[in-house]
């Protein structure tokens, strides 16, 4: 199987997916801000200072929230897959998803050692950008 990916730069494929995965509460900022909401009812029929296209809110609020979903269904997935994979998603969530912790705070956590947690590091990111559903992948 390892060599279907042999064609791949791993290094910058896992910074790709690095970067993607950091970009979790961008998007869920956006969604926030983009919430759909109901204002109240324009009874004198004039035109306000600012217009929108309602459509086009809710779909940049549809693609928002599905940004952020999709971060979360990857770490998911990796979990699924048993122990060490369990392992892996642990390390991407605590480290580029939801808390960005210091490598120390995360190692201390989860209770291994320093070469383990890089090795570790880099194997669930290279895991990570083989299934991201965007591009990450670099090829050689």
């Amino acid at each position: 199987m390892n060599s279907i990916f042999e064609k791949y730069k791993r290094d910058e494929s896992c910074d790709m997916a690095r970067e993607w995965l950091s970009k979790y509460w961008y998007w869920r900022d956006e969604a926030e801000k983009k919430k759909i909401t109901l204002g109240s009812p324009d009874f004198d029929g004039q035109p306000k200072a600012k217009t929108y296209d309602p459509d086009r809110r809710m779909i940049d609020w549809t693609n928002a929230q599905n940004e952020w979903r999709r971060r979360e269904l990857v770490l998911k997935y990796i979990a699924s897959k048993g122990d060490e994979h369990e392992l892996y998603a642990l390390i991407l969530d605590n480290r580029f998803v939801h808390h960005h912790r210091s490598i120390t705070e995360v190692r201390m956590k989860l209770n291994i050692s320093e070469r383990t947690f890089n090795r570790m590091q880099k194997e669930a990111l290279w895991e990570a950008a083989r299934i991201i559903p965007t591009n990450v992948l670099v090829e050689k």
